[in-house]
Formats: structure tokens, sequence, C-alpha cells
């Protein structure tokens, strides 16, 4: 692999590495083939963004967050300025806090040269274990967009959804709102509240990450929700606890049905309900939108995530709260969210996701707020 924290724009004025030069298009973009140094590593790399590209380290226990050097000039410059961010966002956080992904050091050239050293969580994110394949295999099930791979993912997409237990489901509900919660008494708006930028350990528990557009203490922000974890509100760039606590009731709703809101609506429509407070049905039944039992259309009732006491979606009530604005905190959906826990579990299943998420979790917290939640560290 080329050492990655030498790579810089520069570097491809040049061929690379001996092989195919490098050919650039009409918008000053790096053509990339499949021998190019682009090339290679876009075939390794975990996952991509707006602020750069993840890829694996040698030893198997890291990776690198590095510059999309193949971008234009303009989203390089933008890349820069999004990595040295999110490394001052990284080292103003506690060392080894446990929602956080673990972060293992960084470069700057002052230049284009920044990278991000990361542990390597080996199951991937949130989402992508949600549906059950990568980024990677999207990409290449993309390239082959026909019938038989298109019933392969969601043949995939099932198995992996009916495997995901309830409890399993409310652990990570819990871990993610936790670890918003410890950002929030950090003066840390993350900005980009989702389960793509959630990763989970080898212990499958929540660790988020990305934080290239977070803000600090007041600090610009550098980045915006994506359509269905984006709060309507003029002006569209505002950010406050309101808009986090949006994206968390969008993060809870993936995490409990395994897709994201209106997951197959186009964004512009989904831009509409929302700006018309016309959110998903939250009763466990209707999966118009989002069919996860075989093909498209398909109109049986699908009851994984439906809470056994209510009918409906567990956490439906916090999930609806959350995008009609009803919380003032994230800590009060944290609360709401062991509370329905509480009255959700049994004892045997209580202990089993307080143990798991390292969140206590009374029984006789039912009816008011649960305990709070164990040493954040």
């Amino acid at each position: 692999m080329p050492d990655t924290a030498q790579m810089s724009s520069e570097s491809n004025s040049a061929a690379n590495g001996g092989k195919t030069p490098v050919i650039r298009n009409a918008a000053n973009e790096i053509v990339i083939t499949s021998d190019s140094e682009a090339g290679q590593l876009l075939k390794k790399m975990l996952g991509a963004g707006n602020s750069g590209t993840v890829i694996p380290l040698p030893g198997g226990t890291r990776v690198q967050k590095i510059v999309s050097f193949w971008r234009d000039d303009f989203a390089i410059k933008r890349q820069c300025e999004s990595l040295r961010n999110e490394i001052a966002i990284y080292e103003y956080l506690p060392k080894n806090h446990r929602r956080f992904a673990k972060f293992l050091g960084s470069s700057d050239d002052g230049k284009d040269r920044v990278t991000i050293d990361l542990e390597y969580l080996p199951n991937n994110t949130l989402h992508e274990y949600l549906r059950g394949y990568t980024v990677r295999e999207f990409l290449d099930t993309k390239r082959r967009d026909d019938e038989e791979t298109r019933a392969d993912k969601e043949r995939r997409m099932s198995r992996r959804h009916d495997s995901i237990p309830l409890q399993q489901r409310a652990c990570w509900a819990l871990e993610a709102v936790d670890g918003i919660v410890a950002l929030h008494a950090l003066n840390v708006l993350h900005c980009d509240i989702k389960p793509e930028n959630m990763g989970l350990d080898a212990q499958l528990n929540v660790c988020i990450f990305d934080f290239a557009g977070s803000s600090v203490c007041g600090s610009e922000p550098m980045s915006m929700e994506s359509t269905r974890y984006h709060k309507p509100r003029n002006p569209r760039d505002y950010y406050g606890v309101d808009t986090e606590c949006f994206a968390l009731g969008s993060s809870i709703y993936h995490i409990v049905t395994g897709v994201r809101p209106y997951d197959r609506v186009p964004d512009e429509e989904v831009e509409d309900l929302y700006a018309r407070q016309e959110f998903p049905d939250l009763y466990g039944e209707a999966l118009k939108d989002e069919p996860l039992k075989g093909s498209t259309g398909n109109t049986t009732p699908d009851t994984i995530g439906t809470s056994p006491v209510t009918g409906m979606l567990l956490f439906a009530d916090a999930i609806r709260k959350c995008w009609y604005g009803e919380f003032a905190t994230s800590a009060e959906i944290l609360d709401a969210l062991k509370s329905e826990v509480v009255r959700t579990f049994d004892e045997e299943d209580l202990r089993y996701i307080s143990e798991k998420s390292g969140i206590e979790l009374e029984k006789e917290a039912a009816g008011g707020p649960a305990a709070d939640h164990s040493d954040d560290q």
C-alpha cells in the first residue's frame, strides 16, 4: 500500500508509480483508472464522503482518513479544512471515551496533506450493519445493477433485518443517544448525526465518528445533515441542540426499523414531506416506502422493531417528539428511551441491555425518569 501520509495533489502531475498517467477531465478532476494510484486506493477504501476517504492501514487495527486527492482543487482545499477541524475536535474530546471512535494520531503539512488515524471498527458502520452489506459491496453491486444483483441485495437485507433482536436495537439506540449527550455536555454539536457516522466495534457497541463538520463551543459548523436527518428550518444553515434532537429521532427510527425514514422516496419529496411535518408511520405496520420483505411493493406487515407493549415501533413516542421539537435536550431523549426500555423488557433482557450498553436500567424507574447512566468514560 502507498504511504498515504506522503500523498499530495502535486504528486499527481506525473505518472502514478510508473503506471497509468494521471488524466484530468474538464472539471479538473482526476479520471480514475483501475491501475492508477487512486484506483488502487478506491479498491481498498472502507468509506468516502465530503470530508475525505477512509482506507485500512497495515496491521488491521487502524484506519486512515485522507484527502481524496483525485478531486478538483476546491474540493481538496475544503477537505483539508474539514480534516483540520476534525483533528481539533478529536484533540478536544476526552481520550478513550467509550462512545467515540479512538483517535490515534494525525499529520498535516500545512498544504494539502492532512490525515487522521483512527481505530479500526471491524463491524463497519451501524448503517452498513443494519442493511447487511458494506459500502464497498454497495459500489460493486451498483455497477452490476441487474435483476439478480438487486434480488440478492434484498435477500441479504431481509436476512440481516430478521436476525437483529429488539434488545440489540434498543442497545444501539441508547448508546447512540448517550454518545450525543456526552458531546453536548462538552459543548460539541456533531452536525451530521446518522447511523452512517456511527461505527460498531468488535462487541457491536456504538462509537460515534466523523467530526469533520462539527461545532465546538460555538464555532461555525462545516457540514449539514443528510436530507432524512435534517430538520426543516430557516436559515438552512442554523444549528442547535434542537436540530441535533431531530436528527436523533430519524437515527432512532433508522435503528429500530433497519432503514432510513422514507428510504425509497426521492430526497426532494422527503424535503417537502418534512416541511409539511408529514413524517413516517410509527405504528410498525405500514412499510409502503420501506419494504424489507422481498420485492418492492410487498405489503406483508413487518413486526421487526415493534414494541410488544404498545404495538407501535419501539421508541415511537420519543421519535415523534424528536421530529416535532418536543425535547429541549438530548439528555431528555435518553431519559425517555431508558424509561421505555424499562417498561418494555423483562428483567433478563434489561440485565443484558444494561451490561452491554453500560447504561444503568432499574425496573423501579418505570413511570419516571430512568436511573442516570454510568460513568461516561
